[in-house]
């Protein structure tokens, strides 16, 4: 029986995760719409097989999936094509890995999938490439041991997505807030409506950051115990104060949906990402602040190629699953799914530092 489905495998992200699977020896079928491109990467990767599914096709998709462990999509924005795989996951019985950072996206899985994956007995483990894997990974370092700990991570992030990213980012863009949370409560906090100084480390050292809608802060939630949690993007001031003051146009320009419509149709057939030389070259930072009565501790992971990262991530998680199953159903948080102490040597071997500072 073949490991993983990869449902997406010729988009960008999918055929860097194609190849990070093939590099672990898995047994991979590989599935999208785009038929010549599926036999040419399967001819790179030696994949077991090649599944032609159009998105929507949730029946067929399940029947491709029927005969694997776990079904791994990367095919977004996950808020508008996302929920096929999903579906055909709880139909096929498999379980469940994605690429999405997307909120709304995650928010509907808990709500709306975890208690159908408990019945099925499967796991949905959303969100397991950059950049959650990280932020969760900092963010339990962070937190580790403390009661009812006070946190803020913010994400300093590069400035080259793929087209992918482009259009999830502008599809979803100011219409749906953050979730944050507060005296144990979530709230929710538009894009850019709070601000402050993060206190980053050398070499970028304080930044400016802005309120973001990262799936974190749903996610954190189900696995640590927090009294507070708050979610910053180190942006620089100048962007910031024009995205504070330009984020309620946008949300009301996104609300239109011919502007919406053709925003989406100019970036629809576009294709590909950053290079390998600037997916090598970017430079990434989170910084995780916690605090629990008089103890405190900062974390920080450093890093480049997100989308290098992304790839080899999703495929340790997936095949995690498909190999040796998980304690538990329904959906769960990225460290639930492979664990704490795995996903830092995993981050380590990836060239990602890792630094924890606290009081001696």
């Amino acid at each position: 029986m073949p490991d993983v489905l990869l449902f997406g495998a010729t988009g960008y992200t999918g055929a860097l995760t194609a190849h990070a699977l093939a590099r672990r020896g898995a047994e991979v079928v590989l599935a999208g719409r785009n038929l010549a491109r599926l036999e040419k990467l399967a001819v790179e990767v030696e994949a077991s097989d090649i599944r032609q599914v159009e998105v929507g096709d949730v029946d067929v998709l399940a029947r491709a999936a029927a005969d694997t462990k776990v079904l791994l999509t990367c095919v977004g924005p996950f808020w508008k094509l996302g929920h096929t795989a999903v579906e055909a996951a709880l139909e096929a019985g498999v379980h469940y890995v994605d690429s999405t950072g997307e909120i709304a996206f995650v928010i509907e899985l808990i709500e709306r999938y975890d208690a159908p994956a408990k019945e099925r007995g499967i796991v949905m483990a959303p969100a397991l490439g950059f950049d959650e894997v990280p932020a969760d990974v900092a963010l339990s370092l962070a937190t580790e041991g403390f009661t009812g700990a006070d946190a803020v991570v913010t994400y300093s992030l590069p400035q080259r997505p793929s087209m992918g990213t482009l259009r999830t980012i502008v599809s979803g863009i100011g219409t749906r807030p953050g979730r944050w949370i507060r005296d144990g409560q979530p709230i929710d906090v538009p894009t850019a409506s709070r601000s402050r100084w993060s206190p980053m480390p050398p070499p970028l050292g304080p930044k400016y950051a802005v309120s973001i809608p990262v799936s974190e802060g749903c996610l954190a939630p189900l696995h640590l115990d927090l009294r507070s949690l708050e979610l910053y993007a180190a942006v620089g001031q100048p962007q910031g104060v024009v995205m504070r003051a330009g984020m309620p146009f946008m949300r009301a320009l996104a609300a239109v949906p011919p502007a919406q419509g053709a925003i989406e149709r100019l970036l629809e057939n576009r294709r590909g990402g950053p290079g390998e030389k600037s997916r090598t070259t970017d430079r990434w930072m989170f910084l995780a602040e916690a605090r629990s009565g008089s103890l405190w501790r900062n974390v920080t992971l450093t890093g480049r190629d997100p989308y290098g990262i992304t790839a080899e991530t999703l495929a340790t998680g997936a095949l995690k699953l498909a190999r040796e199953g998980h304690e538990s159903s329904g959906v769960i948080a990225p460290v639930e799914a492979l664990g704490l102490e795995r996903w830092q040597k995993q981050l380590i071997d990836l060239g990602v530092d890792i630094q924890v500072y606290e009081p001696a």
